[in-house]
């Protein structure tokens, strides 16, 4: 291998000089050149021996010039449309968040500073309710999301290194048990039948936000569907977090306020934005949060989702982990059996019998 040759020249703007640095690449036999960043000779010529050792080793990487946009159209066409559905919402989702913010023009332009940008404002965004900040374990997967974006790009060739996340410490939480009275107060600021039956889908059945928001009437292979004659909620296995077929038991109460919804179409939650389209995930996230500060209490769909995990815990006693894990249809039974972990009361009794 021909050892490259880099070499340092003076080019002149407005008769101002600017010391540039100059090679052929050798894959393409094209002339490459990039400006020294300094009109000092003896710092050109540090600049051109570094670089020129770079592109000896291999270790010379040269920033994307792929336009933002352009990369987002490949990625959402080639890698996103041979995932799940509510997995593309999400990765959309973060993106838009992520362009929203950064104002991203230029792959390229995505650098440790960038993401450290990105990351300090999620921390400081306002969340209806809940006051600043985003939960740590949102700003985790939102970085999560935009790192295998970028791997994407790398693995593509349009992008030479992924550059370094920072480290996201979660609190672990353990599930905590919510009060009905809390839910009983979210649950008459809701506007209307549609807007219960949707809160009562976390409350009853522990259905996340994207399965209750994409519930169909009519069996369906994508998405989450509503077995009246069965008495369950069917996750399919193009639709369910695991890829396999999953069900949820319908509570009397849930079904009931099923039944009495209008059909107006194959979603049971149509609702629409005042512009007559489908509410992003993060609008109804906000809807919900709403509701529940008008109410007074702290809220969410995650939250009703693991209240219905806690009574469940506690009706079926540890003997049913198994039960429980195939009610909240978690990844692993370590994340079900955090739902037994509120030892509030045996605490109790065992002060009392030290001797």
């Amino acid at each position: 291998m021909n050892e490259q040759r880099v070499r340092v020249w003076v080019q002149r703007f407005y008769d101002r000089p600017t010391l540039i640095l100059q090679w052929v690449n050798p894959d393409t036999g094209q002339r490459r050149s990039k400006s020294a960043r300094t009109t000092d000779c003896e710092k050109a010529e540090i600049a051109r021996r570094d670089l020129e050792y770079e592109l000896n080793h291999g270790t010379y990487q040269e920033s994307s010039k792929l336009e933002w946009e352009r990369f987002r159209e490949l990625f959402e066409g080639e890698y996103l449309t041979g995932l799940r559905p509510r997995t593309r919402e999400r990765y959309i989702g973060v993106l838009d968040v992520f362009e929203r913010i950064i104002k991203p023009e230029k792959l390229g332009a995505v650098t440790e500073r960038t993401i450290s940008l990105f990351v300090k404002s999620m921390r400081e965004q306002k969340r209806p309710g809940n006051g600043i900040g985003l939960a740590p374990m949102t700003i985790k997967n939102y970085l999560v999301a935009l790192k295998t974006a970028l791997g994407w790009a790398v693995q593509q060739k349009l992008l030479p290194s992924v550059p370094n996340f920072p480290k996201i410490r979660v609190p672990k939480k353990k599930p905590q048990p919510i009060p009905a009275e809390s839910f009983e107060k979210l649950l008459a600021k809701a506007p209307d039948d549609l807007w219960r039956a949707y809160l009562q889908c976390g409350w009853w059945a522990g259905l996340r936000l994207s399965e209750a928001r994409h519930l169909r009437w009519d069996p369906s292979d994508s998405f989450p569907w509503v077995d009246l004659e069965g008495n369950r909620i069917v996750v399919p296995a193009g639709f369910a977090k695991s890829a396999k077929d999953q069900w949820v038991p319908l509570h009397p109460v849930l079904r009931q306020a099923l039944a009495e919804l209008p059909r107006t179409g194959p979603e049971v939650f149509p609702f629409r934005t005042r512009k007559g389209k489908p509410p992003t995930r993060g609008a109804i996230s906000h809807r919900v949060l709403n509701m529940a500060k008008k109410a007074g209490v702290k809220l969410s769909m995650h939250r009703l989702r693991k209240g219905f995990g806690c009574r469940a815990a506690k009706n079926l006693g540890k003997g049913g982990a198994a039960m429980l894990h195939e009610l909240m249809r978690h990844s692993s039974m370590q994340i079900t059996m955090d739902y037994y972990a509120n030892v509030d009361d045996a605490l109790q009794d065992a002060i009392v019998r030290i001797v």
